[in-house]
């Protein structure tokens, strides 16, 4: 269970004359953001008046803000002397902000973006932070930030959309992690961590209603089995709404819900002494009529579809006035309608303890995952590309972490770490169903292996100044078995019209038809170096640099698609956390330059006839930007919170790939002027609480808003010397890759009945009724498909809650 203090961490008054020198330089800093907290002070939302309508203590009554102790760094430390770009959320903060899912946390920390649909299946969450993530769902990719819930990885993005119910804290680590964490990553960490088991009974019921018959029901039960010894927690959710949007071509809803999430945690801690072992287990089951896609753009000169139905296809383009309207019907002859089913869970063991002076921590744990759907890609009742597919994983892990101190100066942490994952992904596309056009499938059986291990330490050189060094070595293995068709309806040994054979893959020797076996290893280093100074005990400094990479591996659509080498990332950061006014506003700052090599992107291909996607690695690029978080307290009640990042990501000049398949041979393009994708120029959030003392109990006025500036999602560019009309295709493409910014706001207010147990809320969110996009599909435009696909956001929804806690 998360701790809280009521001061920041202390600081000897005997300090040594270095740090004296130091802190002379921070009144400069200090004068100007006491400047910017007074200012909040005075203005934050008006409610200073309202605050004294109930007969509130005066603005000087107002508590500091506590100290959240965090684990980013896998110990127990507080986050205002945690030598990392991090931010923590707690219960309160994501009941009042209304985060219910991992998408709703990009409302909650700076670089932190979250995508939701996909060309597949809808139960995907692609995470980015600083730019730097993966919009691939293929089980033979890794993702950019790694998930943990309570220590164990989320190998897929299938396994993220998972419901915060009864969490403890959510940490996001923004930078370079692998020498700490089970799994090395280059962009960052999502670390989720549940409550755990107490010693007495406790435990909630809560049921919502709002509109689009929303209505959802929620239990939490904490039960001692053996005094403080042994205790049982359990949380269960269900989730049902109509949809967000009509399917007027089949007359059913669209992104409507329905799903059930379980979590349960039995702790042994005996006598309360050093071991302890926790089981822990979740399951989550969530389903769909399809997804809320429109035709966001349309290639009137494509000569692959016939004029009249280009003409009647034009009819279903995307606008304000059709917003939430989708017409896609699925393949031609009606055999399948849009759907979508994702089911995940996993379990793990736990056990912490001590061998002599070191503190032992060993995590078993195992994750399965199940996305299936169907998507109709141009959104219309035209079939010009439906596809059904299908993403298994099953993963077993062990991780060991042994930590401890060497003295009074150096505390140190090493580890190892292993996992073995198989999984099965497929799909099958129909293109050109008018026409009678073929099938193709994708198939393939996935093995990925990594095992790392991992060394970080922490000197104190000085009172107040510490340097840490940490490194890791990680090997992996990836092997798929592809099982490609290029026909569906025509059997293995098959020979096409084309005179091409079925097969889309080279046979093995020991093996049938359509079996290409292909495996690939790599090893790589990870590290950091950094260096943190305790400046003054309102002021604290650090300044740190990381490498880490994450693996390449094997695309599996079509055999002739070549493979894609790992990424490496390199960065430098510097940070200030600071408390100002007895702790009432912490103010923190993060700058940032990261350099990528061998970036891995999605492009996209047409290939023997069949439409497709795939893995390159797009180059070196660069990263940078500065990132600032708020927290205030400036009078009784009411608390202030506010994040703004601003980014900037290119392509190196000089930076080539092999990007484009012009009949299974490698093109090779410039990228230097591409934007980058999944990265924001400005994001910026900014919420408020103000809790008030009632006759009836307490009262909690809530509402924040958050603005994401445009992101691209696609892009491309041609080889030199191509016709002016390609040039012309590609570059509407890549406008259509685009989503526009948009902001959001949402509001809550509750009432907690006084000596009831029982709180009464209602809720809004997108209050404004702003009509956004949360993903393009711009991949398919400049190709003969010639079609671009918009994921639409949510509208406004509202409702009300009741809940009783015990």
């Amino acid at each position: 269970m998360s701790t809280l203090k009521l001061s920041g961490c202390s600081q000897s008054s005997s300090m040594r004359p270095s740090i004296r020198a130091a802190r002379r330089g921070w009144v400069f800093m200090k004068a100007w953001m006491t400047a910017l907290g007074g200012g909040v002070s005075l203005a934050a939302l008006g409610f200073p008046a309202l605050a004294q309508t109930v007969g509130n203590p005066p603005v000087a009554a107002s508590a500091g803000i506590e100290d959240i102790i965090v684990t980013a760094r896998r110990e127990q430390e507080s986050l205002q002397t945690t030598p990392v770009a991090v931010t923590a959320v707690g219960a309160e903060f994501m009941k009042q902000s209304q985060v219910g899912d991992i998408a709703d946390l990009q409302r909650s920390a700076p670089s932190l973006t979250i995508a939701t649909g996909a060309p597949s299946a809808s139960g995907f969450a692609f995470v980015a932070i600083r730019g730097q993530g993966s919009l691939s769902a293929g089980v033979a990719v890794d993702p950019a930030v790694a998930m943990y819930i309570d220590g164990v990885y989320i190998a897929r993005p299938s396994q993220a959309l998972v419901d915060l119910q009864d969490i403890a804290r959510v940490e996001v680590l923004r930078g370079p992690q692998g020498t700490l964490f089970g799994r090395n990553t280059t962009g960052g960490a999502v670390n989720i961590i549940s409550e755990d088991p107490v010693g007495h009974v406790e435990g909630s019921v809560r049921v919502e209603l709002g509109n689009y018959d929303y209505r959802s029901a929620g239990a939490t039960l904490n039960l001692p089995i053996q005094g403080d010894d042994l205790a049982l927690r359990m949380t269960y959710n269900y989730r049902e709404r109509g949809g967000y949007g009509q399917n007027i071509a089949i007359d059913r809803d669209a992104n409507d819900l329905k799903s059930h999430f379980l979590r349960g945690k039995l702790r042994w801690n005996p006598a309360g002494g050093p071991w302890s072992v926790t089981l822990a287990g979740d399951y989550s089951h969530q389903k769909d009529a399809g997804q809320l896609v429109a035709l966001g753009g349309l290639n009137m000169t494509t000569s692959a579809i016939p004029a009249a139905l280009r003409t009647a296809m034009a009819g279903y383009l995307h606008t304000k006035d059709n917003w939430y309207d989708t017409a896609g019907t699925g393949y031609a002859d009606a055999s399948q309608k849009p759907f979508n089913a994702t089911e995940a869970y996993g379990g793990s063991v736990t056990v912490d303890g001590e061998v002599g002076s070191a503190k032992l921590k060993a995590i078993t744990a195992y994750r399965y995952s199940n996305a299936t759907g169907f998507i109709d890609l141009d959104a219309t009742p035209i079939p010009i590309l439906a596809t059904e597919s299908g993403y298994l994983s099953r993963a077993w892990s062990q991780e060991f972490q042994l930590s401890g101190d060497l003295g009074s100066r150096l505390d140190w942490i090493a580890g190892a770490y292993y996992s073995r994952e198989t999984g099965v992904e497929y799909s099958v596309s129909q293109t050109f169903g008018f026409a009678g056009g073929p099938s193709s499938v994708n198939d393939a059986d996935v093995k990925n292996v990594t095992a790392g291990i991992f060394a970080q330490a922490n000197y104190q050189i000085a009172d107040g100044l510490h340097a840490t060094a940490g490194l890791r070595w990680t090997w992996d293995k990836r092997q798929v078995v592809l099982h490609n068709l290029r026909n569906a309806a025509a059997g293995p040994d098959a020979t096409l019209p084309s005179g091409l054979p079925n097969c889309a893959v080279s046979v093995d020797s020991a093996g049938g038809p359509c079996n290409q076996t292909q495996v690939a290893r790599f090893d790589y280093p990870a590290w950091t170096l950094g260096v943190d100074y305790q400046v003054a005990p309102e002021l604290f400094v650090y300044g740190k640099t990381s490498r880490a990479s994450k693996s390449g591996g094997w695309n599996l659509r079509l055999g002739s698609i070549p493979a894609f080498a790992p990424e490496t990332v390199r960065d430098v950061e510097v940070g200030l956390k600071s408390g100002l006014f007895d702790n009432r506003v912490r103010f923190n700052v993060a700058l940032f330059h990261t350099w990528l090599k061998n970036t891995q992107r999605v492009a996209a291909a047409f290939v023997g006839g069949t439409q497709t996607t795939y893995l390159v690695n797009a180059g070196n690029a660069k990263i940078y930007g500065a990132e600032f978080e708020l927290t205030a307290r400036p009078w009784t009640g009411m608390e202030v919170r506010g994040n703004l990042a601003l980014l900037h990501g290119a392509y190196d000049k000089g930076t080539f790939t092999e990007n484009q398949m012009a009949g299974g041979v490698p093109v090779v393009v410039d990228r230097s002027d591409e934007p980058f994708l999944q990265i924001p120029k400005r994001q910026v959030s900014i919420g408020a609480t103000q809790s008030l003392g009632t006759a009836a109990g307490e009262l909690s006025l809530h509402a924040d808003y958050s603005y994401i500036s445009s992101q691209y999602f696609f892009t491309s560019t041609l080889a030199a010397g191509a016709s002016p009309a390609a040039i012309s295709q590609t570059a509407i493409g890549n406008r259509l890759g685009r989503i526009p910014g948009y902001g959001l706001l949402n509001a809550r207010v509750g009432l907690a009945i006084e000596g009831t147990g029982l709180e009464a809320a209602v809720f809004a969110r997108n209050l404004a009724g702003k009509k956004y996009l949360t993903r393009s599909f711009a991949n398919l435009y400049a190709t003969p498909i010639g079609v671009s696909t918009d994921y639409v956001g949510d509208p406004m929804t509202w409702g009300g809650s009741l809940t009783y806690r015990f």
